[in-house]
């Protein structure tokens, strides 16, 4: 009986070991609930981060374009200003490369003319059959002697030239002593001293009436002539010149003139009374 009980004990530990076994395989195997939600649990997860990378591509997508829109504008900007100021040089050296040309067929021009003028030389110097560096060493001779001869012509008319400057010169000096010398001569005729006259009175003789002035001859003071009395900006009165000295002049008083209660004090200024 305990033999058949134990038998079936056994029989349903067994039987139990195998169905844990299976539940236990069912839950934890490659095909169980566990691995079916290690599944699902990784492939949500892996959708999250697929999500969250899909969101950072797209946004550093757009932080690329724009910054590279950015990065583009800025070169646009730099390209315009900087084709802005290479526009001057542009045409410069436009400018520069049209001169270039230019002065080529100058050049050329010049080197042809040089070439037939070495040939006409030659025939002038008749040594058409020499040879080009003789021909040019003979043209170079004849030349710094027409230089030589040149330079001194050209120093000869600068000296006849200044000759005829300092002769002008000196016939302007002397007309207008000339001129000068007919004025005084026009002023003397007229008994008139020169406009410009400014001498002082030395000495006054008040017994015999007349001045003693500073100047004579020397500043131009004519005989005869009438000259005022000046003590500020008031006309004391005038005199009359009588006699004139190389350096001094002797005055009569026109007492008509005289300024009532004055008189003429050494000291006082004395210029030339003229018409007007």
């Amino acid at each position: 009986m305990w033999k058949y009980i134990i038998i079936a004990a056994v029989v349903l530990f067994l039987g139990a070991c195998f169905l844990f076994y299976k539940n236990n395989e069912a839950l934890t195997g490659p095909e169980g609930e566990v691995a079916a939600f290690q599944s699902q649990f990784d492939m949500a997860r892996k959708k999250a981060v697929d999500v969250d990378k899909d969101k950072a591509t797209k946004r550093y997508a757009e932080l690329r374009t724009a910054f590279f829109k950015q990065q583009t504008e800025k070169y646009n900007d730099e390209r315009a200003a900087i084709e802005a100021e290479d526009a001057p040089y542009d045409q410069e050296i436009t400018k520069a490369n049209a001169d270039l040309e230019a002065a080529k067929a100058d050049f050329k021009r010049y080197q042809d003319q040089f070439k037939a003028f070495t040939k006409d030389a030659a025939a002038a110097a008749g040594i058409e059959d020499a040879a080009e560096e003789e021909v040019v060493k003979e043209v170079g001779h004849r030349i710094a002697e027409l230089v030589e001869s040149n330079n001194a012509l050209e120093a000869q008319a600068a000296a006849e030239e200044k000759m005829t400057s300092d002769l002008g010169a000196e016939t302007e000096r002397t007309i207008a002593m000339i001129e000068a010398a007919k004025k005084l001569n026009a002023d003397r005729m007229a008994r008139l001293s020169p406009v410009d006259l400014k001498c002082s009175v030395a000495a006054v003789d008040p017994t015999w009436d007349y001045v003693i002035l500073d100047g004579g001859i020397d500043k131009g003071i004519v005989i005869g002539s009438r000259l005022a009395v000046m003590r500020g900006d008031q006309k004391v009165c005038e005199l009359s010149v009588t006699v004139v000295e190389s350096n001094k002049s002797s005055c009569d008083v026109v007492y008509s003139t005289m300024r009532p209660g004055d008189a003429v004090r050494p000291g006082d200024t004395v210029v030339s009374v003229r018409n007007n």
